[in-house]
């Protein structure tokens, strides 16, 4: 595995070789290995090391990109001659301004030694932890656990110079009986050390247990009060469709001609922030900008989209550093999302609620229209009702048809607790949320 100083090195050096106007290079480093299990038994062992590396050539106003996963000087040549020649024969953009300068960039420690260290011994010890907690039930258990290092590093012929080691562990477990009844649980850190499988086997055995011989409820609108795992789908979905400047100037998205006013509850307030104590990933974009902290939502009022240096210049905002790899048909994305806590447990959100219903999380969701982020689903591994303020009869899967924003318009409760939910390159840090109405449009299962 290369370190952040030999991955700036090479990136320099394929910038060096690149005959353009200017030049971009970022390097993309990672090691990744999986334990998987199902039935109860480890089925898969697996793990890669791999290195990509990305060329910008601007000719004038025209930018052409080319890749290469092999590190030989030949290849590395060839890359960066197909990455001109894309160039030349690009069409012009005339709004584009040309590859940003140099900035200062925070680089915290993201990198930790236990998950390096989390061996396919030590992954199979989590596994049989995880797997333990449903077989004395009678449960069978699948899912994964992992370990990966990515190094991430960005040159360019203005002088941008930046590179970055992280590492992410993950968990995930299915507990599956055989009445109908399903749980899941999830463990995203950049730590591995602050992995408890037994725990985490713990927490979808008793879904799964709690969820046996599910029945009907009637389609309409409950009362909801969404695990973070929904959670994280709901916001995933405003960040594909909603958050980026791209999608805001091009009026498809909940935020376009709407910044400053209050769609959403008092309740709700969204950032983007890479750089919070407990975020993952790098602090620098894919252009090797830093990321600063952008309050998308403030207690219910829109705030401003994130950006990139095309983005930026070309509505002449300041650059969030939220730029993708080039190209791209995305623009600038967010990926170090957070919901502010709120100043409840998730019994007191339960027990407020005298009839509404209670998902773990989501399944195979989709938009039907971007611009008021409606959103169709299935909840999944722990649907229950809730009857006079505690959890109660189990539920069939239901399909939910719903806008995100209508939704958090009517936020009534937020956790203290949040969770890390998604990977490494992406996750979103969120509580638990009771929310006044949710549409169920049907049974599912």
């Amino acid at each position: 595995m290369m370190t952040p100083e030999q991955a700036r090195e090479l990136a320099r050096r394929v910038v060096a070789l690149t005959a353009a106007d200017q030049a971009e290079c970022f390097v993309a480093a990672e090691t990744n290995a999986l334990t998987r299990f199902a039935n109860s038994r480890i089925n898969q062992n697996v793990a890669e090391e791999d290195a990509l590396i990305s060329v910008r050539a601007v000719v004038g106003k025209r930018v052409g990109v080319a890749s290469t996963n092999r590190l030989d000087d030949e290849s590395l040549r060839r890359a960066t001659e197909a990455a001109v020649t894309a160039a030349r024969v690009s069409p012009e953009d005339p709004e584009f301004l040309g590859l940003p300068g140099p900035a200062l960039v925070t680089m915290p420690q993201r990198a930790f030694a236990a998950t390096r260290g989390f061996d396919a011994e030590a992954r199979a010890r989590a596994a049989g932890a995880i797997i333990e907690q449903s077989s004395a039930h009678g449960l069978s258990a699948a899912g994964k656990v992992r370990a990966a290092e990515h190094v991430t590093a960005v040159a360019n012929s203005l002088g941008v110079d930046v590179g970055m080691a992280v590492t992410g562990a993950q968990a995930t477990v299915l507990s599956a009986g055989h009445d109908g009844g399903s749980g899941w649980a999830s463990f995203l850190d950049a730590d591995a050390a602050n992995l408890t499988p037994d725990t985490l086997g713990r927490v979808a055995a008793d879904l799964a247990l709690r969820s046996a011989s599910p029945g009907a409820l009637v389609a309409g609108t409950y009362t909801v009060v969404l695990g973070p795992e929904a959670v994280a789908d709901i916001l995933d979905f405003l960040a594909y469709v909603g958050f980026s400047a791209k999608a805001v100037d091009e009026g498809r998205s909940f935020m376009s001609g709407r910044s400053g006013q209050k769609l959403m509850s008092e309740l709700v307030s969204i950032a983007d922030d890479a750089l919070g104590g407990h975020a993952m990933g790098t602090t620098f974009d894919f252009e090797g900008q830093p990321k600063v902290r952008v309050p998308l939502v403030e207690r219910g009022v829109i705030g401003q989209p994130v950006t990139d240096s095309y983005w930026a210049a070309k509505l002449g905002v300041a650059n969030t550093g939220h730029a993708l790899p080039a190209p791209n048909t995305y623009g600038p994305m967010p990926a170090n999302l957070e919901v502010a806590a709120g100043d409840a447990t998730l019994d007191e959100l339960i027990g407020s609620v005298k009839s509404g219903v209670y998902v773990t999380r989501f399944h195979y969701v989709n938009v039907e229209d971007p611009i008021s982020v409606l959103l169709t689903g299935m909840t999944r591994d722990g649907t229950f009702a809730i009857e006079n303020g505690k959890l109660g009869r189990p539920l069939k899967n239901l399909r939910f048809t719903q806008s995100a924003v209508d939704a958090l318009a009517n936020c009534q409760g937020v956790t203290r607790e949040r969770t890390f939910v998604g990977t490494e390159e992406g996750a979103s840090y969120v509580p638990a949320l009771l929310l006044g109405t949710f549409a169920f449009t049907g049974q599912t299962a």
